[in-house]
This record gives C-alpha cells, sequence and structure tokens, in this order.
C-alpha cells in the first residue's frame, strides 16, 4: 500500500441535519497532509497513501491517496478513495456522499477561511456494504495539472486534502414492518454437538480402548488421548520421554477408585456425575477431587469441585477449607472462607 506520509491535521468536525422532507444525515469533515509529495509519487500504479482513522456516524474511516494511479488504465490521473474500516455486518449498509477538496493554506478565501483549489464530489450516493466499503474518484485530476504551479495545490512538497463526508441516515416509519420480497427461507442450526457425538463414539467400543488405569483393586479402561487432552499432567505423562509414554498401563496411588471414576467420568463428559455433586459422601468426594483436579492440572474440575465444597462452608469446616484452598492455590475458594468467617464474626459483633 506504500508508505503513509500523511499528517492528521485535528480537523474532525460533525454536523447533523435534514429537514423535514429529506433523510436526515450525519456530517464529517476530516483534513489531512500529504507530506514530502516528491518522494512518494513513484511508487507505483495501484499504491496508495492511508490517512490516519477518523469518525463519523459512529462509523471509522480512512482515506486513500493514489499518487500513481488507480490502476494501469489511469496512470496520469491521482485517485481519492474514502473507505470504512471495518466492512458492515451482512445485511446492513449504509449511503454515503462525500467530496475531496485540495486546499492552498497560504492563500485566504473570500469567506476568511484556506482557498480550495480544486474540489470533485462524487456523482451519487454510494452503497457501502459487506462487499463494498471503498469508493472513490479515480480521475481526480492529472498529475500534470495538480504539480502546476498555476493550481497553487503544493506547498513545501505537500498537499492538503479536506475530506468532506455525508452519511445519510434512513428514516424508520412508525409501526412500519418491511414487506420481504419473498417468502421468507430460514434454516435453524442446532447447537454444537460435536462434544457429544465424541463421547458417544469414545464409549461405543468402535475405537477401542488403549490404556489401563489401575487404581488400588479397580481397573479402568481410558483412552490415552483423551486422558492428554483434558489434562496437562497426562500429557505430559503418556506422550513425554518416560516409560508410560510406551506402556499400556498405569497405576494411580493418590485416589481412591470411587474419585478417579468421578474424574474418568469428567474426562468424557466433561462433567461429574450426580454421586459426586450430592448426597452425604458430596463434601468428601469434592475435597479428593479438588487435591486430585490441582495435581493432574484440571483446572476446570479444580473449580468445579471448589464450587461444591462452598456449599460446605459453615463454623465447623471454614477453616480447613480455608487451609485447603490456600494448599492448592485456589483464590476463589479461599476468599469465600474468608468472607464467611467475616460475616461471621461482625453478626457476633451486633449480638453482643
Amino acid at each position: 500500500m506504500g508508505c503513509c506520509f500523511s499528517v492528521n491535521d485535528g480537523n474532525d468536525d460533525v454536523a447533523v441535519s435534514g429537514s423535514v422532507n429529506e433523510e436526515p444525515r450525519v456530517t464529517g469533515v476530516h483534513q489531512f497532509t500529504i507530506r514530502q509529495y516528491s518522494r512518494i509519487k513513484g511508487k507505483g500504479v495501484g499504491k496508495s497513501v492511508l490517512s490516519q482513522n477518523f469518525t463519523v456516524a459512529g462509523r471509522s474511516w480512512f482515506i486513500r491517496f493514489y499518487p500513481d494511479g488507480y490502476n494501469a488504465s489511469l496512470p496520469h490521473h491521482v485517485a481519492f478513495f474514502l473507505q470504512s474500516l471495518y466492512r458492515p455486518q451482512f445485511g446492513s449498509a449504509y449511503h454515503v456522499e462525500f467530496s475531496f477538496a485540495l486546499l492552498n493554506p497560504n492563500v485566504v478565501a473570500a469567506d476568511g477561511g484556506v482557498a480550495v483549489v480544486h474540489d470533485v464530489r462524487c456523482g451519487r450516493p454510494c452503497r457501502f456494504d459487506n462487499h463494498h466499503n471503498s469508493w472513490g474518484i479515480r480521475k481526480y485530476i492529472t498529475r500534470e495539472q495538480l504539480e502546476g504551479p498555476a493550481l497553487g495545490a503544493l506547498h513545501g512538497d505537500s498537499l492538503t486534502v479536506r475530506c468532506t463526508v455525508h452519511v445519510i441516515q434512513h428514516r424508520r416509519t412508525r409501526g412500519a414492518r418491511p414487506i420481504p420480497a419473498g417468502p421468507v427461507r430460514r434454516v435453524n442450526v442446532p447447537p454444537s454437538c460435536y462434544a457429544k457425538n465424541a463421547m458417544e463414539f469414545l464409549l461405543s467400543g468402535d475405537a477401542p480402548f488403549d490404556m489401563e488405569i489401575h487404581v488400588g483393586d479397580t481397573t479402568f479402561n481410558a483412552h490415552r488421548l483423551v486422558l492428554a487432552g483434558q489434562s496437562l499432567y497426562f500429557r505430559k505423562l503418556l506422550y513425554g520421554q518416560g516409560k508410560e509414554a510406551s506402556s499400556s498401563h498405569i497405576d494411580i496411588h493418590e485416589m481412591s477408585p470411587e474419585a478417579f471414576g468421578a474424574m474418568l467420568h469428567y474426562v468424557y463428559h466433561d462433567g461429574l456425575p450426580a454421586e459426586a455433586t450430592k448426597g452425604r459422601n458430596a463434601a468428601a468426594m469434592a475435597r479428593e477431587l479438588f487435591e486430585a483436579a490441582d495435581m493432574y492440572a484440571m483446572e476446570r474440575l479444580k473449580l468445579m469441585c471448589a464450587s461444591i465444597l462452598c456449599r460446605y462452608i459453615d463454623d465447623d469446616t471454614a477453616s480447613s477449607i480455608m487451609e485447603l484452598g490456600k494448599a492448592h492455590y485456589c483464590e476463589a475458594l479461599t476468599k469465600a472462607c474468608q468472607n464467611y468467617m467475616k460475616g461471621r464474626f461482625c453478626c457476633s459483633g451486633a449480638t453482643s
């Protein structure tokens, strides 16, 4: 796109206009100076110099200046284009009118402003949509006229251009609904079922288990790829340089078979079985799974267990659960216990 030697002159003005019978429009004016013109010309056809971004009607815009022509068929004309920074979302569009005026800052106009030496406007409102986000004037002026002393556009090897943008805000008739051009055809796409399909396939037996995990007297079957996908610990263990990488079985000594079974359920279902979250043993199970999740680098499971443990914070358990949270670097669980203890302290003070 070429090097950018343009600078923002800080002259961005925005105004809203439109009579009763006209579509309202938001108008913005952006002025920038293209410095070192003698260096940027000759960069090649189709290469442009970009202005800084500016905002009109809540949208971001910038200007392209083509010193050597927009394309090969117009090598003797410079071109100016207005481009929106982001394409409008599919189905939305807006119409814009714009103009580019070359200024001579050394000459004062009759109204006291800067003299305009060349001004070209687009012939009609241009539609900016998802397919077209750039419109401009390909034959703005010949390079010979631009550089000629009669025009006076060049000043100190610089060009100053003022771009005026009118974004047309289409009126909406109150209570009116758009009439579709034809029957509406819509396809409802269901949510992703990738995880469910993968789980059903893996548990169907069509993909043979390739791992045996021995926990106490219990043996669990699993897929090493699934274990590695859910746990960084197992990824390093099963796909690292140790002996486990070539072995078809591993031994787990740090967990009970019940807790490991619940963790394996999480590995395949991304959730815990009901017996691990409810019932008289749920607190003890959550504590054991919490410690195992920290050991096996399963952060989401760790936070799920922390959430369950929060239900069991009371006067008898707050201190021990807080120590558990500190030991395994779970700030959320530690904070929950601290808040409970602070609340109990405040209540005790209020009733004394």
